[in-house]
């Protein structure tokens, strides 16, 4: 009976996943400018809230844990990010200020997000808006990766901006069952002092459940009937 628990196990987390449903953070009305971002913020969603909402379901098997340095910021030096794709909605936008705009700001060089999933699900990264403000002139490059819990990377892309740049990333990725996942942002140059002028928007990430694949359903059935069988002999 072990042995056809564990084979239909095994098959349950090799085998297919189903389709999945999104959360989408915004950063509103998560409070005062300049405050941390929760280190929970976006985990084990369910509904929407303060700052986060759901398209088409939720994400309620996957953890989030923000890394220091991460600021709730309202500015309108950060109008290209916040307009970069255009939420129109609470979760996104601040409207006790004159100055809507709403994103999660980059207080340093080096930045994580680790994305947990349970067991039995997979975290999917779909993307976010990654810019910087205009304030100031000057370049700046990062790179940014996706690692697994051994550190392998299994996703990176790098990025120059200059003077107010905003890009849409994509990385369209998703797990392992189960799995951890650590996004970094990482600056490796600069020509200026940019810590507090970079931020990240509209960060949406999905859940999918593995399902077993029709062979694994068909040895968990032969592998039944002979234990009913086995039984009977008895």
């Amino acid at each position: 009976m072990k042995i056809h628990s564990l084979l239909c196990t095994a098959g349950i987390l090799l085998g297919g996943l189903t389709a999945g449903h999104s959360t989408i953070i915004g950063f509103g009305q998560l409070g005062g400018s300049n405050t941390d971002i929760p280190a929970n913020l976006g985990s084990f969603i369910s509904d929407n809230a303060n700052g986060i909402v759901i398209s088409n379901g939720a994400t309620p098997n996957i953890g989030l844990t923000w890394g220091a340095d991460w600021d709730i910021h309202t500015s309108p030096q950060f109008a290209n990010l916040e307009n970069q794709t255009v939420g129109g909605g609470l979760w996104d936008a601040q409207t006790d200020t004159p100055d809507p705009r709403r994103i999660g700001q980059l207080d340093s060089g080096n930045q994580t997000i680790v994305f947990s999933a349970q067991p039995g699900y997979a975290l999917v990264l779909n993307s976010f808006d990654f810019g910087h403000t205009p304030e100031t002139a000057g370049t700046t490059q990062w790179t940014l990766s996706l690692t697994d819990i051994s550190a392998s990377v299994v996703w990176t892309q790098s990025f120059t901006f200059t003077n107010g740049q905003v890009y849409t990333v994509t990385p369209g990725f998703t797990g392992a069952a189960g799995a951890s996942y650590t996004l970094t942002f990482a600056r490796t140059s600069e020509t200026y002092n940019s810590n507090g002028r970079h931020g990240i928007d509209n960060l949406s990430f999905s859940q999918v459940a593995a399902v077993p694949e029709p062979g694994t359903i068909a040895l968990c059935l032969v592998g039944a009937g002979a234990l009913v069988a086995f039984r009977r002999r008895k």
